[in-house]
């Protein structure tokens, strides 16, 4: 399991620019306070972020962005989040079409988008990034009772050369036989190398 951290913090990279006034804290000295609550791996990043920025050395202040992002992903807790109803499964990350209602007739497909975050990356002997997912659902009706489901319905896979963490989801569902009403779809994701899973519900109403 990955270790979590809570952090009351918003770190904010502010670069000063004008003269230092005498006894006010260097830009130095404010950005090593801002940066203290932060895990050390993180600190060291955003320290060679701000340095390398101020230098003019954009390629590596990107490195450095991306080793802060990498470090700040091995801590974070596996969620989903933007779980919306949406036209097709033709999706990507961040690119898709939002459906603008939650009414589906008997048997319409439903197409479920969701971005997992904090999912685990494991680095293979060749140099490639793998990850993946697997999927449980079950379906429910306003009471809670639950009328049906499927353990692991999909296994998705992935194999990259990057350390990708924008990766989008689309699952596709068709009910038949249900009656008019309103129901309970649950989604369950479970990150294939940490172990972790996470729940996503959401409405839907049979017209």
């Amino acid at each position: 399991m990955k270790k979590v951290f809570c952090w009351g913090l918003v770190i904010g990279l502010v670069f000063l620019v004008g003269c230092q006034k005498k006894g006010e804290e260097s830009p130095e000295m404010k950005l090593a306070a801002a940066l203290a609550p932060l895990p050390e791996s993180i600190q060291k990043d955003l320290h060679s972020f701000g340095t390398s920025l101020n230098k003019g050395e954009s390629l590596q202040a990107l490195a450095s962005l991306r080793a802060a992002l990498r470090h700040f992903w091995e801590v974070t807790p596996f969620s989903l989040t933007q779980v919306k109803f949406v036209n097709s499964d033709n999706n990507s990350y961040g690119i898709y079409e939002p459906r603008d209602n939650q009414a589906f007739k008997d048997g319409e497909v439903i197409y479920l988008y969701l971005e997992p975050i904090g999912f685990g990356v494991e680095k293979k002997p060749n140099g490639k990034f793998e990850f993946g997912f697997q999927a449980d659902f079950s379906v429910e009706t306003e009471e809670g009772k639950v009328l049906g489901g499927q353990k692991k319905f999909a296994t998705l896979s992935f194999s990259s050369w990057n350390y990708n963490t924008e990766i989008a989801l689309t699952f596709t569902y068709t009910f038949s036989g249900l009656e008019k009403g309103r129901y309970k779809l649950a989604t369950t994701v479970r990150d294939q190398v940490s172990g972790e899973d996470a729940v996503c519900e959401k409405w839907f109403e049979i017209i």
